[in-house]
């Protein structure tokens, strides 16, 4: 039978699995309790264990434009097992961002947020209140034009343990009285907490690739996946970026209209066909070989505009015509309201969630 040990502390592995099981919130209040507990929630096993376990506890993460206040955007987290209400990250933002329109990707409970307005960004950590604007990427190489398109994507590299974010900038101007389409490609790196810029001979392909907004787009095993199409073409594909080498490559798309990419729960990741009007709702699945293998395909419903992503018992989440966020059950045909309503359809995304102690705070 375990005892605790003479200074007062529990011993260190029944300490870390009873706190390992425990919320966020409360792991941090014990902290104060003894100087061991304290440096066991910033142990990185630790950390990645409570992680690993918040994974199969997660959150339902709903994004969407508020009909009572235009100029309000809802960040509300559903339980995913029971979908009851838990709040709204909204209220918990950093305070540069509480009125700053942004988009945003969501990786092992820390936000990418990118600033609409001045294209900064800052990584979050909700469940710690952690913040940190990233220092600006090296804009010297590219003058500031007009018609500025601004993308990041988010993630983990598995080899190094290191988060990073990939920013990538298009500028469309006229420079020396030439028009001309400029592309600025940044890895960040949180163990560094700087930028390496990628050389031009390495993103030489992607610079002929309109990138779609970071909604439709995901992390799945240290690749970072985006929507593409050629410029001036119709012809969709998918750009992946490994963190672990810093290289993209592209892969075709089997289908060939604007879809979601989303990951699946064995950790494989799946384009949606369900973002057209006339659509076809088939699921489709990337294997190790490269090629795409369709897994399902949902009857088109008149009264549902978008699907966003399998839920449990044959169910999916959907969104209506009218902009809320419905469960439809595909074998029973029903559909349940969640009380969430969007400003328009088109307004409304949903996300997975989970705490995470992984800090991103400055020393």
């Amino acid at each position: 039978m375990a005892t605790r040990t003479s200074n007062g502390d529990w011993p260190a592995d029944m300490l870390s699995e009873i706190l390992s099981k425990l919320p966020i919130k409360s792991i941090l209040r014990f902290k104060c309790v003894a100087k061991t507990w304290c440096i066991l929630s910033k142990n990185p096993n630790f950390v990645s264990k409570h992680l690993s376990l918040s994974k199969k506890n997660n959150y339902l993460l709903v994004e969407y434009h508020d009909r009572n206040n235009q100029d309000k955007y809802g960040m509300r987290l559903l339980d995913y097992q029971t979908l009851v209400p838990y709040h709204d990250l909204r209220h918990h933002l950093p305070n540069h961002l509480t009125d700053m329109y942004f988009s945003f990707s969501v990786y092992d409970g820390l936000f990418c947020l990118l600033h609409g307005n001045t294209s900064g960004i800052t990584l979050w950590n909700p469940a710690t209140r952690e913040s940190r604007v990233l220092p600006e990427c090296d804009h010297d190489i590219i003058p500031k034009l007009q018609n500025c398109q601004h993308v990041v994507g988010f993630g983990l590299d598995p080899l190094s343990n290191d988060y990073k974010v990939i920013y990538i900038r298009t500028s469309d101007g006229d420079r020396e009285g030439k028009y001309r389409r400029l592309r600025h490609h940044g890895i960040y790196r949180l163990s560094t907490d700087s930028w390496r810029v990628l050389e031009e001979e390495d993103v030489e392909f992607v610079k002929q690739l309109h990138i779609f907004p970071n909604y439709n787009n995901t992390c799945v095993n240290g690749v970072y996946y985006w929507q593409v199409c050629q410029i001036g073409l119709s012809e969709y594909k998918v750009l992946a970026f490994d963190l672990s080498t810093e290289v993209f490559r592209l892969i075709e798309s089997p289908i060939s209209a604007l879809g979601k990419l989303l990951p699946l729960h064995d950790g494989c990741i799946s384009i949606w066909d369900t973002e057209r009007v006339e659509r076809s709702n088939e699921i489709w699945v990337l294997n190790d070989d490269g090629n795409w293998n369709k897994l399902f395909k949902i009857e088109p419903l008149s009264e549902v505009e978008r699907i966003f992503g399998f839920w449990k018992n044959e169910k999916v989440f959907v969104e209506s015509k009218s902009g809320q966020l419905l469960l439809y059950d595909i074998d029973t045909e029903e559909l349940t309201d969640f009380g969430i309503k969007a400003s328009a359809a088109g307004d409304l995304h949903v996300y997975s969630y989970e705490e995470s102690l992984v800090s991103i705070g400055r020393e």
